[in-house]
């Protein structure tokens, strides 16, 4: 009996002595891009079981560790991770050795950041936030958050800030606000808060205006129609109905049209403007046209269809297409470099199969079109919903948000050819 309770005692003793091993392992999973990487922990190769698609798991005490990631084109990824109880999952990027863009800074940013714009003195960076209060804006030289430009109260509550324009004549910066059906007008001398201006439509989310900057246009998504915007009166004295739900907006170099992209359908509608009446309607394959930008150098015109996948580029002479470049799903933002020599244009990837609202399975990435063949160039990997995008005014840097991960995202272009 007593060796049998002696017996007994070892084993507990031996459990107890154990159980905090058993304790600190933690199944952690892995949401890598790209997804062929040979993996190691503290030195040693670790080989992730496979969950799902795009997703990885390994098991790993929990504490400080080095993780370090390799893929055959990319640079070398070592971080220094603390794995709690509470670390369930781990999302990491590479970057490519040889590319035309290089990582230069991640900075944080308040919820959802909608759309990323550099100031025309390049000194700066604001991004509209779509569940924040109001606009984050960031310094260029010394990387760090200046300040969120304060809304008053009654607007910053319903949240919903989507897009920005700059009045570089006007000193002055607008910024779209979708629950409050309004556009705000921000002073750059000290980016504070000037008047907001009521667009009398539901759901306000582009901004375009004419390059003399006498009228401005703000698309309305739930109210099917486009408020043109007297500047120098800061109001709205007429609104254009239209055929579906309007995104993407740009007048031509002479002012005399602005083209309407209608999401719901794919279309894209043509205003004159002096008579702000409908001229054509432009149709094509079922899609979701979402943003148009005009080069003026070249008279070309470059849209996304999110829906497509693809990059329309159109003669605005004519009205014609030239060409409609495959890309990838859910196209956002798409922005020219100050030569036109590029087009860079975000890429959401593939939904959460429940709602866009979460996380997908897959990384998005971002794209660069080489102008003169109407071909994609490269490609880089973003995170979760990459959204917004753009060019400095040097043609120096890019950056854009991952929209899930309250993120922008800042690369050098290392060269132009």
């Amino acid at each position: 009996m007593k060796i049998k309770f002696r017996i007994a005692v070892a084993v507990l003793a031996l459990l107890t002595a154990i159980s905090p091993l058993y304790a600190a392992q933690k199944s952690v999973n892995l949401k890598i891009f790209p997804e062929d990487y040979t993996l190691f922990v503290d030195g040693n190769q670790v080989k992730p079981s496979s969950v799902r698609k795009y997703l990885k798991r390994i098991t790993v005490q929990t504490g400080e560790h080095e993780f370090t990631f390799k893929s055959a084109g990319y640079i070398d990824k070592k971080e220094k991770i603390n794995i709690t109880n509470r670390t369930s999952e781990l999302e990491i990027k590479l970057e490519k050795k040889e590319s035309m863009i290089e990582q230069v800074a991640v900075f944080k940013t308040g919820p959802h950041p909608k759309s990323v714009e550099f100031t025309p003195d390049g000194k700066y960076f604001a991004s509209a936030l779509l569940e924040g209060t109001g606009v984050d804006l960031f310094s260029t030289s010394t990387f760090q958050k200046v300040k969120t430009i304060e809304i008053p109260h009654q607007y910053a509550k319903l949240r919903n800030f989507v897009e920005i324009v700059f009045f570089t004549d006007r000193n002055e910066m607008w910024v779209s606000q979708m629950a409050a059906n309004a556009i705000h007008v921000i002073d750059m001398k000290d980016y504070t808060y000037k008047l907001t201006i009521p667009t009398k439509g539901i759901w306000t989310k582009i901004i375009a205006m004419t390059n003399d900057h006498k009228f401005a246009f703000a698309s309305n998504w739930e109210s099917h129609d486009v408020s043109v915007i007297d500047v120098n009166q800061y109001k709205v004295i007429g609104k254009i109905k239209v055929a579906g739900i309007p995104r993407g907006m740009v007048t031509t170099a002479d002012d005399k049209f602005l083209y309407v992209c209608i999401f719901s359908s794919g279309q894209i509608q043509k205003i004159d403007i002096a008579s702000k009446k409908i001229v054509k309607t432009m149709k094509f394959p079922k899609g979701a046209k979402r943003h148009i930008l005009l080069d003026r150098d070249k008279n070309i015109l470059y849209v996304t269809d999110m829906y497509r996948g693809s990059i329309y580029v159109i003669n605005p002479v004519d009205d014609k297409v030239i060409k409609e470049i495959p890309v990838d799903q859910k196209l956002n933002t798409a922005k020219l470099t100050p030569d036109g020599k590029y087009l860079f244009v975000s890429s959401r990837g593939p939904n959460n199969p429940e709602t866009y609202l979460k996380k997908g399975y897959k990384f998005g990435k971002v794209y660069i079109i080489d102008t003169d063949t109407l071909t994609i160039k490269e490609w880089i990997w973003g995170r979760n919903q990459p959204t917004g995008l753009d060019i400095s005014p040097d043609g120096k840097y890019m950056a854009f948000t991952n929209f899930l991960d309250n993120e922008v995202e800042y690369y050098r272009i290392k060269y132009k050819k």
